[in-house]
């Protein structure tokens, strides 16, 4: 059965005719007719009673229009269940973001899945950048200077600067450094994701240095290098944002201010906002809202 031939054969019974039917779906009334019988054949049922005058409904014609007449409002029913489903924050979302060390973007994450239950998020870890288009991502959060790319937008979440660091129980046991250089004579803790070749370019009295450092570790991790470096084991490059605490409490202090380079911008990289599902809107939108309240 054709389920397009129902709805003519219901504007047929509330028109009682052919001819207002078919004004009524834009028809001729030689096809509206056609497409009745088309459906008493499928059905193998005469549904209606035809004269000159008038079309009335048969015993099975009227068994079959008072199952039928709810059709378009289920129809509408599913459609507006559809739309809603559309506008609403489920599904799964796949978010590329670094280790979380301090538990900050953990305080991104948190109040999202409380507020969105019916979204599930798989974090994706990591100091590398991935293909974001290749590894099917979402969302990223990601820090320094953002991609150009024609597939993600950028949304600066705030901004902060490399610096180095030491406890001061280190400082008083092995000096402070008063040039890039004297660097040379102290231990680092130092991350290769950060900095590969050790704390490979400093910013020194006569432009960019380059300095050996010995590392007593290293990692990549920014937690274990502030934890390193508040245990006194040596001189770290970390990011402001990740220990301002400590240096507000004295148990780091920064050391050549304006030595490192580079800077720490922390980015949220998303697809277009036509492109998203709603989920994703919805968490990139959760994403800028509590990062602006951490300033």
């Amino acid at each position: 059965m054709d389920l397009n031939d129902v709805p003519v054969f219901l504007a047929v019974v509330r028109a009682h005719g052919f001819t207002a039917a078919g004004r009524e779906l834009g028809l001729p009334a030689s096809a509206v007719s056609r497409r009745i019988a088309r459906l008493e054949a499928d059905l193998g049922q005469k549904l209606l009673h035809r004269t000159t005058r008038s079309v009335g409904l048969t015993a099975a014609g009227r068994v079959f229009y008072e199952r039928a007449a709810g059709l378009p409002r289920l129809v509408a029913d599913a459609q507006r269940a559809l739309a809603a489903t559309h506008d609403r924050a489920q599904g799964s979302l796949r978010v590329a973001c670094p280790p979380d060390d301090t538990g900050v973007l953990w305080s991104l994450f948190e109040g999202f899945l409380r507020d969105h239950p019916q979204v599930d998020l798989q974090l994706m870890h990591g100091l590398g950048n991935v293909d974001l288009v290749q590894e099917g991502v979402d969302v990223a959060l990601r820090g320094g200077k953002p991609p150009d790319s024609a597939d993600f937008v950028a949304h600066l979440l705030w901004r902060s600067r490399m610096l180095l660091v030491a406890s001061p129980e280190y400082l008083e046991l092995h000096g402070t450094p008063a040039r890039v250089e004297d660097l040379a004579d102290h231990e680092g803790v130092c991350m290769d994701a950060w900095a590969p070749n050790a704390i490979r370019r400093l910013d020194g009295d006569r432009g960019m240095v380059r300095v050996n450092v010995r590392n007593r570790l290293r990692a990549n991790s920014l937690d274990t290098a502030r934890r390193a470096a508040l245990a006194g084991l040596g001189i770290a490059p970390l990011v402001q944002f990740n220990c301002q605490s400590e240096l507000d409490a004295g148990s780091l202090v920064e050391v050549l201010r304006g030595a490192l380079p580079d800077s720490a911008d922390f980015y949220l990289l998303a697809r277009r906002p036509a492109e998203r599902s709603p989920a994703a809107t919805a968490l990139v939108e959760h994403i800028r809202r509590v990062a602006a309240a951490l300033g």
